[in-house]
């Protein structure tokens, strides 16, 4: 009779969780057939050379993902118009960088937001970030961790993909996708042929708000930043606090 039960409840659980589930893709499924069919999107990538982020890396104890954070914030704040909404047919531009990070999950994908980077340095937002990653594995994620984004970040690295084009999530102007650190010839600056670990970056724009010069010129400033990586340890970037 024990073993009965606690199958039905087995059962049960499992059921409830696949519903939950079923909800949450349903709601993600709403927005981005809103966002594909109201946005002409376009799509931008670029190659960056990650040498020296994964050496800083490992000296720092944060990741790859955390150096990225950093670098599209810095390049949003040099580029304030990427950072706008759509909002009653026209764009705006938003004060704060409150970055949605993309997070895969057993219950479904999550998009908890880490509000005011511009105000972090690289180990608080490390902090944040893991903080708000461990929640959404947990599903403990409160409606506030997951409201307010100005920009999203999908990284599908850990996966081994390559590259993707991801689709904006409403009412933002873009999405940045990132692929894996892969090893890839490149001729350096002696002109030789050497292996360095370089990653794509997509962005997906918004064409009523963004046009290919702002995506390119965005995104050089992002690969700027990751290509000199000691700018986003420097000064408020990077602090023991």
């Amino acid at each position: 009779m024990s073993e009965k039960k606690n199958a039905t409840n087995s059962s049960g659980n499992a059921s409830g969780k696949n519903k939950r589930l079923v909800r949450i893709r349903r709601l993600i499924e709403r927005k981005m057939v809103e966002s594909w069919q109201s946005k002409p999107h376009f799509f931008v990538t670029i190659a960056v050379d990650m040498t020296d982020v994964i050496r800083f890396r490992r000296d720092l104890g944060v990741t790859i993902n955390d150096f990225i954070l950093a670098a599209t914030s810095e390049a949003l704040k040099e580029h304030p118009w990427v950072n706008s909404h759509w909002i009653d047919g026209e764009a705006v531009e938003q004060e704060q960088i409150h970055l949605a990070v993309a997070v895969a999950t057993e219950s479904g994908l999550y998009y908890p937001v880490v509000k005011n980077v511009e105000q972090l340095s690289l180990r608080q937002l490390s902090k944040s970030a893991a903080d708000l990653a461990e929640k959404a594995h947990l599903d403990q994620l409160s409606a506030d961790d997951q409201d307010g984004g100005t920009f999203t970040i999908s990284n599908m690295g850990m996966l081994g993909v390559e590259s993707f084009a991801a689709i904006v999530t409403p009412p933002q102007a873009a999405v940045l996708a990132i692929g894996t650190v892969k090893g890839e010839v490149v001729v350096d600056e002696h002109e030789e042929l050497v292996v360095a670990p370089m990653v794509r970056l997509t962005l997906s724009a918004d064409h009523r708000i963004l046009d290919g010069a702002d995506a390119a010129e965005f995104l050089d400033s992002l690969k700027s930043y990751l290509e000199a990586p000691v700018t986003l340890i420097a000064g408020t970037c990077y602090d023991d606090a």
